[in-house]
């Protein structure tokens, strides 16, 4: 059979790239119908451009050389994965892919191309299913918290998610989609990808340019969120195509940016 006599690294190659495959394919289909497929494909399918790099590179880590041959428990697992991918539904396959990741950064030589491949599949998972399951969980709390910061900045009262446009005129509800979570799983994604591409020990200072690169990227969504408030009148250029382009270039300029010069930093021990 064609699936016994793959290698281990292309098995679980193939295997992720289809877990992968199939999470995204509801949010390719629906920002298609929404903005017709030029645009969507402009826009990446509004899936972040680290999370497609990270795609990439966590898939050619785990077909580096050198090639082993699949051990029993590889096609058990491997089986049992496959059967779970034909189940059509989105997070199922997300949650296949940690699975995968977790066996193969535990069943893989320390700091080899595939265990480092796996960690980066592993962290793409977080900003496509772990972080949204935390938000569904914690959703009215995370808002709550956006509109604190946003109404610091506007200087006008909060009223649940929602706070009070500068000029009195009525009030800015801060929807889910506004959140500023889904940048911070972005900047741990970006750490790990740069960590793992560079082979850099793990250190408790990684906690802290995490940090960094998060509270980087909440700075620029609250301050977005707050131009807002403050110029109503401009609400459509800030919150339409423009403002959310620029937004989502700088937001990307400043996690690679951190991950970046905080990776170059080798712990003294390894």
């Amino acid at each position: 059979m064609p699936f016994l006599a793959l290698s281990r690294n292309e098995l679980f190659a193939g295997l992720s790239l289809l877990a992968f495959v199939n999470g995204i394919s509801e949010r390719i289909v629906v920002a298609v119908r929404e903005n017709g497929f030029s645009l969507a494909f402009m826009n990446t399918f509004d899936i972040s451009i680290i999370v497609w790099g990270a795609c990439g590179i966590g898939i050619s880590f785990l077909l580096r050389p050198p090639k082993h041959a699949a051990s029993p428990s590889d096609h058990v697992v491997a089986g049992l994965a496959l059967v779970a991918l034909f189940i059509p539904v989105a997070p199922v396959s997300w949650l296949v892919l940690s699975g995968l990741s977790v066996y193969m950064i535990r069943s893989s030589g320390p700091s080899t191309f595939e265990q480092r491949g796996a960690w980066i599949l592993f962290a793409l998972t977080v900003p496509m299913f772990w972080g949204r399951l935390l938000f569904a969980a914690f959703s009215d709390t995370i808002l709550r918290g956006d509109a604190t910061l946003v109404g610091w900045l506007v200087g006008t009262p909060r009223i649940g998610n929602a706070i009070q446009f500068a000029d009195g005129s009525g009030f800015l509800w801060i929807a889910p989609a506004c959140s500023s979570l889904a940048n911070v799983s972005l900047a741990i994604l970006c750490w790990v990808t740069l960590a793992k591409v560079k082979d850099r020990p793990s250190s408790w200072r990684d906690a802290g340019w995490i940090l960094a690169a998060a509270c980087a990227v909440i700075v620029v969504n609250v301050i977005r969120i707050g131009l807002l408030g403050l110029y109503r009148e401009d609400f459509e250029l800030i919150h339409g195509p423009v403002g959310a382009t620029v937004t989502s270039l700088l937001i990307l300029a400043v996690t690679v940016a951190i991950c970046q010069f905080g990776t170059r930093h080798v712990p003294a021990h390894r």
